[in-house]
């Protein structure tokens, strides 16, 4: 009886995994899942994305730095535990990724994009491990750290950010850039896959902020 209950269990386990998850998503699927949950506010459908062990980071800029921030949950319309700070997380709740012409992705390395100019529209995906913005802002800031933050940096300092750049760097090796173009601008958000499964690992608002 009791090897019953725990094959029932197995079985009733397994199905809500598969309702879960479903099968690997594709990459066409992920980012169709992203900017449909994006433009929805779906705070649950967009953290299904996530995973739990990466979380994901934003990239993005205070005066003519980039600067980062982690979490390993959003939520859209809320200031909540989740947060990621003013003036991201009211920006959060109103920004909408523009739909391009044709949601078929082409795989391209190129961005189509300089600032405010759109050069093509559609969505475009890098080859793995192409571009690395989250690690290299790390290594600038540490790099001018007495500079931007106006004293010398710490031995612990300096071990911490030397740290998260061997966890960024991992990520960004294993990561697709995403670039959505449309006619009213462009959305950045890399792609990460672990264990033959795509997950949302970092939102780009820096490359396409154009006022710094």
């Amino acid at each position: 009886m009791r090897m019953l209950i725990r094959v029932i269990i197995l079985v009733i386990s397994c199905f809500i995994h598969i309702v879960a998850y479903g099968q690997y998503r594709t990459v066409q699927q992920i980012v169709d899942q992203v900017i449909h949950s994006y433009n929805s506010k779906d705070s649950i459908a967009f953290n299904a994305l996530l995973n739990k062990e990466l979380g994901l980071y934003f990239i993005t800029t205070l005066g003519v730095n980039n600067r980062w921030t982690y979490t390993s949950k959003i939520s859209f319309n809320h200031h909540t535990d989740c947060s990621i700070n003013a003036p991201y997380q009211d920006f959060l709740a109103r920004d909408q990724i523009a739909n391009p012409n044709s949601k078929t992705i082409i795989y391209s390395n190129q961005p189509f994009f300089e600032c405010e100019t759109i050069y093509k529209n559609g969505i475009f995906v890098a080859n793995k491990g192409k571009y690395h913005p989250l690690s290299e802002s790390i290594i600038f800031y540490k790099t001018h750290y007495s500079g931007i933050i106006g004293e010398e940096i710490t031995s612990d300092k300096a071990q911490e950010l030397d740290h998260l750049y061997s966890k960024v760097k991992r990520i960004e090796n294993q990561s697709r850039r995403i670039i959505v173009n449309s006619d009213t601008g462009t959305f950045i958000f890399y792609i990460t896959k672990i264990d033959g499964q795509w997950w949302i690992t970092i939102i780009d608002f820096a490359s396409a902020d154009c006022s710094v």
